[in-house]
């Protein structure tokens, strides 16, 4: 039953007596009788526009490296952890739920709450301290690097429930680790204590979880057949390192909430995810796009709305080829 708006910045908000009625974005104005600021490491700066200075956010870059599964399947099981300190648990070596390893994070804070380039430094610090924990890491193995920002809070801790100088605004602020652990609890803390203000009722026919999906990938040899047999394009494997089907990509294009980037198939379908990080597979995932969605190839877009890829083909006298 929610409307989820896609590419929408919030600009500011509507406010009578003290109260926000509603939310200004750059497409348009939404009424809203409760906001959750849930904007991560901008999460003080929607705070701010609402009227809230109570918490500040400050950037801190951890970064990884990770592993092709086919190297490391048996370098280590589970999660080995060096001792914790104040800053953080620590550079740790752990394996994925789907059979890769990875390396890291370090945690740097910074000014920044757009750099996530990885960083020579950071390489060298990752990779030296999770030698102490296994020295033999096959680093020719490596598949990528990366960066994510955890959202440090300047109260040390989650900003969590009501806005003690905005009504109507509820944070959920300051997510780090643990946050995706939490982030189940929080959720229903929030919407509890909402719908005890606001005394809203829980959905009778509302469903707690998603329908069971199982990836092609991991079928019998007869689910898939069967699959195949029910839609031909379960049969064409467009990934090869992750064995993602075209027809599984199509699905989460069309999907409720589905992929609209290539970057968006990824985190859904895993397709770009292995060896070759979708050196084989990106254009074939983006001719999908396009033909799903009813655009252009160089109207695909890698993931927010200013990461083009292509661009049009212009001939010598500026007419379009």
């Amino acid at each position: 039953g929610a409307e989820v708006i896609r590419d929408c910045k919030v600009l500011g908000f509507v406010k009578e007596d003290g109260k926000i009625t509603g939310v200004e974005t750059n497409k348009g104005t939404i009424a809203a009788k409760y906001v959750v600021n849930a904007a991560g490491i901008y999460a003080d700066e929607i705070a701010k526009l609402a009227g809230d200075d109570t918490f500040t956010i400050t950037p801190r870059k951890g970064e990884y490296i990770l592993f092709d599964k086919t190297a490391c399947s048996s370098l280590v099981y589970g999660v080995v952890f060096p001792t914790p300190t104040k800053k953080s648990k620590g550079i740790l070596v752990c394996t994925t739920t789907h059979g890769n390893t990875f390396i890291g994070p370090n945690a740097n804070e910074q000014d920044s709450k757009e750099d996530k380039a990885v960083t020579t430094a950071g390489m060298n610090e990752i990779i030296a301290s999770a030698k102490k924990l296994i020295p033999n890491l096959p680093m020719g193995a490596a598949i990528t690097e990366f960066a994510g920002l955890r959202a440090v809070s300047s109260t040390g801790d989650f900003v969590l429930g009501p806005s003690e100088k905005v009504e109507g605004l509820y944070n959920a602020a300051g997510m780090q680790s643990p946050g995706l652990t939490a982030a189940p609890a929080v959720g229903e803390l929030i919407a509890n204590e909402i719908a005890r203000v606001s005394g809203a009722a829980k959905k009778a026919d509302f469903k707690a979880a998603l329908p069971k999906h199982k990836a092609f990938n991991y079928m019998t040899a007869d689910e898939k057949a069967a699959k195949i047999a029910e839609d031909n394009l379960y049969g064409r494997v467009i990934c090869r390192c992750e064995t993602v089907t075209e027809g599984e990509i199509v699905e989460a294009i069309n999907s409720p909430v589905g992929a609209r980037t290539v970057d968006g198939v990824k985190r859904r379908t895993r397709a770009g995810m292995g060896r070759c990080q979708g050196g084989f597979c990106g254009p074939r995932v983006t001719q999908i796009l396009a033909r799903e969605l009813n655009i252009s190839v160089p109207e695909v877009l890698k993931e927010r709305t200013d990461s083009n890829m292509f661009y049009e083909k212009y001939s010598a006298d500026g007419g379009e080829e």
